[in-house]
C-alpha cells in the first residue's frame, strides 16, 4: 500500500513525498553501504543503538571447508559488540522475498558460521579501508579482543540476520517473527526502508524494524548472561589459578571499601567488570577480563571525564602509575584503555600503591563535587 508523508520547511510550506519503489536493487545495495544508519540501529536497541561497522559488500560464502565461494551475501556488517550482522536485501519486486530468501539466508549462516575464519573476514574488513580504532577508538590491545569476540559469536551462533526491502509482505513478516522467538542466539529481523518521493528531487527514506515481539524480546533476555562474583572468579581460577583470584578480590574488597561499584559484564564467553565511583557524573576507573590466554587489569582513561578530562589531569594520572615497576602507559594511550597482566599485582606492595592512587583520586573527585553544591 502506497502513502505519502508531509515535509514543512523553515517558511511553514508544505511538500508532499508520496512513496515510490526503488529503481532498482543495486542502488538500494548502495544506499545501505554509504549510510549504514538506514538499517535502524536506533529500533533494535534503543537504549544502545547499534553501530554499524561495515565490513564487505558480496561476501563469499563457501559451502564446504576450504572450498571456493558458493553463495554471495549482500552485506556483512559488524556492531560495536562484535556481533556479525548478516545483510541481505530484496525489492519488494522480488518474487523471491518470501520463502526462497529466507531458505537463501539460512544457507548463508549456517555455511559462514561453520566455514569462515575470522582471517578472511579481518582482510575483508581491512581492504575496504576500514579501522577499528578509528571507528570505535580503540587501542592495538583492544582491537585484538574484539575481533576475539567477533570469532567467539560467529562460532557460537551469535549473530544478526537483517532482511531488508522496501516493503516486506505479511507472509515473509510472520517467518521472521517465527524465527525470532524460536532461536536463541540469533537474532532474526526484517528492515523496511520505504522512499518518498517529491514532484521534484526530494527523497526521503523511512527505516522501520520488523520481528521483534514481546516473546522473542524475552527469550533474548534470558539468553544474556550478567555475570557476579562467584562465576567471575571461577573463570579466573580455571584460567589462572588461585592466586589471580586473589589478586582479584583484592581489587574489588578495596575499590568497595572505598565507596566504588561494581557493574558486572555481560559477556557470552568472557566474565568482565567494571569498578566506578559515583559522585555528581560516574567514574570508571579499572576493568577486569579473563581472556583466552590471562586475565587482565585495564585502565578506563577512554571514559575519564568531568574535570579529570583535561591533558594535564591524564598526564598526572599516567605518571603516577608508570611508577610503579611494571606498569608503562605510553602518551598515546592517554585517551585509550591501556592494560597489564594480574601477575603484577602478585606483590602486595605495587598493589598498595596502584590503591592509593585511586583513593586519592576518589577524595579529589569528593571535594570537587562538594565545591559544586
Amino acid at each position: 500500500m502506497s502513502g505519502s508523508i508531509f515535509v514543512i520547511d523553515e517558511d511553514e510550506n508544505v511538500m508532499e513525498l508520496k512513496e515510490t519503489k526503488y529503481e532498482n536493487e543495486d542502488l538500494f545495495q548502495r544506499l545501505i553501504e554509504s549510510c549504514p544508519g538506514i538499517l535502524g540501529g536506533d529500533q533494535i536497541t534503543p537504549d544502545e543503538p547499534r553501530k554499524w561497522i561495515f565490513v564487505s559488500r558480496e561476501m563469499g560464502v563457501p559451502s564446504v571447508p576450504d572450498g571456493g565461494n558458493w553463495w554471495f551475501l549482500d552485506h556483512l556488517f559488524l556492531d560495536q559488540d562484535a556481533i556479525p550482522t548478516f545483510v541481505e536485501v530484496k525489492r519488494s519486486t522480488d518474487t523471491r522475498i518470501r520463502r526462497e530468501v529466507v531458505a537463501q539466508m539460512l544457507d548463508y549462516a549456517a555455511n559462514a558460521t561453520a566455514y569462515w575464519s575470522i582471517e578472511g573476514i579481518r582482510a575483508a574488513y581491512e581492504s575496504n579501508g576500514g579501522s577499528l580504532q578509528d571507528e570505535l577508538h580503540i587501542d592495538d590491545e583492544m582491537e585484538e579482543r574484539y575481533w576475539e569476540m567477533v570469532n567467539s559469536n560467529l562460532k557460537s551462533g551469535k549473530i544478526r540476520l537483517l532482511f531488508v526491502a522496501d516493503e516486506i509482505p505479511m507472509s515473509l513478516r510472520r517467518i521472521i517473527e517465527f524465527l525470532n522467538s524460536q532461536m536463541v542466539e540469533t537474532e532474526v529481523l526484517g528492515v523496511e526502508i520505504k522512499q518518498f518521493r517529491s514532484s521534484g528531487s526530494m527523497k526521503t527514506l523511512v527505516p522501520k524494524i520488523v520481528g521483534q515481539t514481546v516473546a522473542s524480546n524475552d527469550i533474548k533476555k534470558r539468553a544474556n548472561i550478567i555475570w557476579d562474583r562467584e562465576s567471575f572468579m571461577n573463570q579466573v581460577e580455571n584460567l589462572n589459578g588461585v592466586e589471580a583470584v586473589g589478586v582479584c578480590e583484592s581489587l574489588l574488597n578495596a575499590f568497595e571499601a572505598m565507596g566504588c561499584r561494581i557493574w558486572w559484564g555481560r559477556g557470552k564467553k568472557h566474565a568482565s567488570f567494571v569498578l566506578v565511583f559515583d559522585g555528581i557524573e560516574s567514574h570508571q576507573f579499572i576493568s577486569v577480563y579473563p581472556l583466552t590466554r590471562s586475565t587482565v587489569i585495564e585502565i578506563r582513561f577512554q571514559y575519564i571525564g568531568g574535570f579529570l578530562d583535561t591533558d594535564e589531569k591524564r598526564k598526572e594520572i599516567q605518571e603516577r602509575l608508570n611508577e610503579i615497576e611494571g606498569i608503562s602507559i605510553p602518551d598515546d594511550k592517554l585517551r585509550k584503555r591501556p592494560s597489564f597482566d594480574w601477575s603484577l599485582f602478585k606483590s602486595e606492595e605495587k598493589m598498595d600503591k596502584f590503591i592509593q592512587i585511586f583513593k586519592g583520586l576518589i577524595e579529589e573527585i569528593k571535594e570537587y563535587d562538594i565545591s559544586k553544591q
